[in-house]
């Protein structure tokens, strides 16, 4: 099966927005403005408009909660999730084997002696609790038999293991997601690990979504606005995860998130992303000498077989140094 279908629309709970708003206050679009990055700007202007920062900034739920059961099918979930941009045939089927092209590397990395997408993800499906949560907003996918396959799915299972391991070896129960897109990671996190804490920082509309997928969850999940962030929060941190976007940030901004991890006496910071971003793009930030120079040190790399070029980055930095 080739062509994906979308998933059934489900409704949302007004007391989600609710809830969000409560903890997370009020914000201003003019602060999206000054935090977004030129790649960022022409995902707002061709995808996600400024209808959903206002409606945020205004705190108007019954708009919101229409837009965030069409999550995908509106552009909100563009630059972090495939939803509306596949409404393209010719780039749906092209995205679409790419990601089922992803199957074959993932069972390898597995071992899994399959290689049908429909029973390799039969048997993770086995392996880990994959919640329904994370396809709220009618992303696209596939249905095999009794169980829906989200779109981008397979890269997800993918780090989720590395990380799960990575979270034992170093006896880590404390974790901070910067930028968590759609919420995929996380949301498989929480329901295949005992977290003990986390902190969430994004953009106000992902995370917003973020806030969605994990609002049942019983880990103890506190949001910031990436918009507003305070270089001086304090928090009890041990590891911050980040995938796809610190090359996507402004230099500022990931000096900004650096700086505080650091202040934290974060010990761990674990990468996700295309190590050299500047030759893909100009405006892609040198994430790398910011966290180097902060004192921290890469103690373990790995090429992601299920996403080339896209490399795997462990940083430690001893919280007893400077």
């Amino acid at each position: 099966m080739i062509e994906p279908i979308r998933f059934k629309r489900k409704k949302i709970d007004v007391e989600v927005f609710e809830s969000f708003f409560n903890e997370c206050g009020n914000f201003s679009k003019q602060e999206t403005n000054l935090e977004v990055s030129p790649i960022w700007e022409k995902n707002y202007n061709k995808w996600i408009g400024l209808d959903v920062l206002k409606s945020i900034e205004q705190q108007d739920i019954n708009k919101l909660k229409q837009m965030y059961e069409d999550y995908y099918v509106n552009g909100l979930s563009e630059g972090a999730s495939s939803g509306a941009a596949l409404l393209n045939k010719e780039y749906r089927l092209s995205k679409s084997m790419r990601n089922i092209n992803r199957v074959k590397p993932l069972s390898s990395y597995f071992q899994i002696d399959e290689s049908e997408p429909s029973k390799v993800y039969k048997l993770l499906f086995n392996k880990f609790n994959i919640t329904e949560l994370i396809n709220i907003g009618q992303t696209w996918g596939w249905q095999y038999d009794d169980i829906f396959v989200h779109f981008e799915l397979a890269d997800y299972l993918y780090f989720l293991d590395i990380l799960i391991n990575i979270l034992k070896e170093y006896q880590l129960d404390k974790t901070m997601f910067l930028g968590d897109g759609s919420g995929l990671l996380s949301s498989l996190l929480y329901e295949n690990f005992k977290i003990k804490s986390s902190h969430h920082v994004d953009l106000s509309h992902f995370l917003l979504r973020q806030y969605i997928n994990n609002y049942h969850n019983d880990t103890e999940i506190n949001h910031h606005f990436a918009e507003n962030f305070d270089v001086n929060l304090k928090h009890d941190t041990q590891i911050l995860v980040n995938q796809d976007s610190f090359p996507e940030m402004k230099q500022s901004s990931v000096e900004k998130y650096i700086d505080n991890a650091k202040l934290n006496n974060v010990p761990f910071i674990l990468s996700y992303n295309i190590e050299n971003g500047q030759s893909f793009n100009k405006h892609h930030s040198d994430y790398r000498s910011v966290i180097l120079s902060r004192g921290y040190n890469s103690i373990w790399r790995m090429d992601s077989d299920v996403r080339p070029p896209y490399v795997f980055e462990l940083f430690y930095k001893n919280i007893g140094s400077k």
